[in-house]
């Protein structure tokens, strides 16, 4: 975990993809976000919003009941500005674009008859061949809302299983790629990951009224991903 901001009532830190937010059921004791809050930034912390696991980017955490009540209500009334880089499969066909269709939450789903109204922006940043890095812009906060908007509409996230996103693999775009002689070709990142960084955060301090932004780089392998295909599967945009 990294810490980018902190004050005596609120904190923003980095969450590495492949760490819950929270305990997972079965009682699991792998360490969790808030855990590691709790052990190191106060003993009464907790979390103001949630981030799935294979998920990395900004997460908000308090300790402070009043400044944790106010800022839960802007994150509730949608007031807090997010923004997801996400890496997925195929050749976006669009530069800006609203994703609009409608989810339902157990289990988290399209449904286009009894799903709620989502909201997601999505703005194309680069394009690859057989892949695309887009920046998505949650106006609503329905459960898996990117990762099911970005499927639905024909963009899988890379490693997405969930939600048809495939490993990514050097042999996928490289033109001149050599099996190894032993064993198996590996994907370019881990299982316990996908291609979903929440990199960008933005409110207004509870208790003091001033803005908050907060960015996060992308993580590592979110990085040596687009090294790759920047140098081999043709960057287009």
């Amino acid at each position: 975990m990294q810490l980018v901001y902190q004050d005596p009532s609120l904190a923003v830190i980095v969450k590495p993809a492949g760490i819950p937010s929270l305990p997972e059921r079965g009682g699991n004791t792998e360490i969790t976000v808030l855990s590691w809050v709790r052990q190191h930034l106060h003993p009464e912390a907790n979390l103001l919003h949630r981030l799935d696991k294979p998920t990395s980017g900004l997460l908000t955490v308090s300790w402070n009941p009043g400044a944790f009540r106010k800022l839960y209500a802007q994150f509730s009334q949608h007031q807090v500005e997010k923004k997801y880089w996400a890496l997925v499969q195929g050749e976006a066909d669009f530069v800006e674009a609203e994703l609009t269709a409608p989810l339902r939450a157990n289990p988290p789903r399209v449904d286009p008859f009894q799903g709620k109204p989502a909201l997601t922006f999505a703005h194309t940043l680069e394009r690859y061949r057989g892949y695309s890095l887009v920046v998505c812009v949650p106006a609503t906060g329905r459960i898996h809302q990117v990762r099911l908007h970005l499927s639905y509409y024909g963009f899988p996230i890379v490693g997405d299983k969930l939600y048809g996103g495939e490993p990514l693999y050097l042999s996928r775009f490289h033109p001149r790629y050599k099996p190894p002689r032993q064993g198996e070709e590996r994907p370019l990142h881990g299982s316990e990951v996908i291609f979903l960084h929440a990199g960008y955060l933005r409110f207004m301090h509870p208790l003091e009224g001033y803005p908050i932004t907060c960015e996060a780089e992308l993580p590592d392998h979110f990085q040596v991903a687009l090294r790759q295909l920047r140098k081999w599967a043709g960057r287009r945009t």
